[in-house]
Order: C-alpha cells, then structure tokens, then sequence
C-alpha cells in the first residue's frame, strides 16, 4: 500500500511545492521606450516577479566602483519607487508616464512613488532600474543617450543589459520581434540593441504612447498521445509489480 501512495504523490503535480521566485538579475529585465517630451518610459521583465517586489529607477550615475563593494548612485536627481500590488507576469510591458511631475505620475501596474527631481533630457541622460542589495543597490538594466553614456555607467555591471543611443532622442522604442523565439530571456540581445529600435529627435513627442504589446515564447511541443499512453502504462506496470512484491 505504502508503494502505491508513492506512486500516486510522484503522478500528481498539484502536490509539487511551489517554487519561490528568484530576486531579479541584471539583464533580467529592460527598457523598450523612452520619451524624453513626455517624461515617460516603458519596461519589460523577462522573468516573473513576485507581488510585494520593489523595484527602483533613477536618473543618477553610478560611482564607478563595483556593485556590492561600495558602488552606488551620486547624490542629486530623483528615484522613483515601484512596488507591485500583484505578481507580474513574465513578458509583460509596463509603461511609467509624467516621472517630471510628483503629481501626474503613475505607473499601469503596481503602485509608484517619487523623491528627487526626475526630469528627462534628450541627450546625456541615462536611466537606470534596479534593486536593493544587501551592500548597496543591484543596476538591473540602463538605457542612455548622448556619447558620455559609458562613462555614468562605468562599475555598474550592466555592459549586457544596456540601451545605448550615440545622439539625441526625443522619443524612441523597441520595434524588433515580440514572438516567435523560443524563451523570453533570447529577446533580451535584441532589446539591448539600439539598432533593433526606431528614434526620433527634433520633433513634439509629448502625446506619443509607446508599444505596450507583450513579449511571448514559443510554447514547448504537447506530447503526442501514444507518449501519455507509454507512460501510464509505465506507471500501471510499477503498480502491478509493487502488488507481487507485497504478496510474496
């Protein structure tokens, strides 16, 4: 008996523990828009993060001194302060809109708080999400315009999981594929490749809203039935020799 309770727990998934979700890392999540008019940007994680997760984003530069070992935002400029009410659904875009205004901005998901003056410009200006660590803040993702863009993100460990622009941006957003690829985590090389953006300068942008369609993943093949019946058969199988067993 004590055989076929074991049998019956390894074919049933809803018995499976949850597993818990990881904190994010660097690359795990990115900018797809920018609007500089508008004060707004968009962003997409490629994992699922879980309600209650905090995020951060700021106009800051980094210090130029390793993450977790001293490194860390110069003073001056704003934070803006994300927190998720829900979880968050991998693939999913979220657009922030007015950052410049403590009191028109928000957020479509979750809730946002501002500190700091957070205004963005059209060139030389970099944003930057992250997370707090134990030792200081973890850069998650950057995005950047103007020439002195590696120099504001110099330390901050982000060389993978940066946006960068060479000139001046009013307004600019991903325009490369959102489906077809096999994971979520293969868009991110694309995301991060300024050529796989369309940018606009010179031109009124303030009314402008970014794509907010979703990233999605190939699904994995559904097994064919013969395989189902291959393996319920398998299990029929270790169920009739646990029975022999107990009735030698």
């Amino acid at each position: 008996m004590k055989n076929l309770i074991f049998l019956t727990f390894l074919a049933s998934p809803a018995l499976v523990p949850a597993v818990a979700t990881a904190a994010p890392a660097p690359g795990d999540l990115a900018f797809v828009a920018f609007n500089a008019d508008e004060d707004g940007f968009a962003i997409t994680s490629f994992v699922d993060l879980a309600a209650g997760e905090q995020l951060f984003v700021t106009d800051k530069e980094w210090n130029a001194l390793p993450v977790q070992v001293g490194g860390d935002f110069t003073a001056g400029e704003g934070v803006l302060a994300w927190t998720l009410d829900t979880g968050l659904t991998a693939g999913s875009v979220v657009r922030f809109s007015a950052v410049n205004s403590s009191a028109d901005v928000a957020v479509s998901t979750g809730s946002i708080a501002r500190s700091g003056s957070f205004s963005l410009a059209t060139k030389d200006e970099s944003v930057i999400l992250y997370r707090a660590g134990t030792s200081g803040p973890i850069p998650l993702a950057a995005l950047g315009m103007g020439g002195g863009l590696s120099g504001q993100l110099l330390g901050a460990g982000l060389d993978a999981a940066t946006t960068a622009f060479s000139s001046r941006v009013d307004f600019a957003e991903y325009v490369g594929p959102r489906s077809g690829l096999g994971a979520l985590s293969d868009y991110g090389p694309l995301v991060f490749d300024a050529g796989q953006w369309l940018a606009r300068s010179a031109t009124d942008e303030a009314a402008t809203v970014p794509d907010l369609t979703a990233f999605t993943a190939v699904a994995a093949p559904v097994p064919e039935p013969g395989s189902y019946a291959m393996f319920l058969g398998g299990l029929g199988l270790l169920t009739v020799m646990a029975r022999r067993r107990r009735a030698v």
